[in-house]
């Protein structure tokens, strides 16, 4: 019995390869997307501690310049954080690109692992045929010989 030879073995391969690749690419964006998005808890966390000094505590009386230094810092640490904002929202559309050729990738490889599953199904019943005609053949050979001994 001869063995199934998927003659695009190579290319399937390459494009596992590809969407393999694909997946740790998409990997190293999400923990980038992660970092970014810790940062920007980090400058968040520190602006309401900037608030909470700039409210003070009761009966505590506060300079002009450290009303003011605090106030620019609060006003700083906004803006990093719509900068960040900003930065993370052009990132998230790098990352759904790289979902979009991630998808597109695990579908053509899907797509050659069924051809190559019904390529292998066909070749296993031409076979099957094959064997079952050489069965059948030899079958009625030795009932043809048989029937040709008997009249002699």
């Amino acid at each position: 019995m001869a063995a199934f030879n998927f003659r695009l073995a190579a290319v399937l391969r390459w494009r596992d390869h590809l969407k393999k690749e694909k997946r740790w690419e998409l990997r190293a964006l999400n923990e980038t997307r992660r970092r970014m998005e810790a940062e920007i808890h980090a400058l968040e966390q520190e602006l309401h501690e900037a608030g909470e000094m700039l409210a003070g505590q009761e009966g505590e009386v506060f300079s002009p310049i450290d009303f003011r230094l605090l106030g620019e810092y609060a006003q700083f640490l906004a803006g990093r954080i719509s900068e960040h904002r900003a930065a993370l929202a052009k990132f998230e559309a790098q990352l759904l690109a790289k979902r979009i050729e991630l998808v597109e990738a695990m579908r053509a490889v899907k797509s050659l692992e069924q051809l190559r599953k019904r390529r292998e199904e066909k070749f296993q019943r031409e076979q099957a045929t094959g064997e079952q005609k050489f069965a059948d053949e030899v079958a009625q050979r030795k009932f043809v010989t048989a029937a040709s001994r008997k009249k002699h």
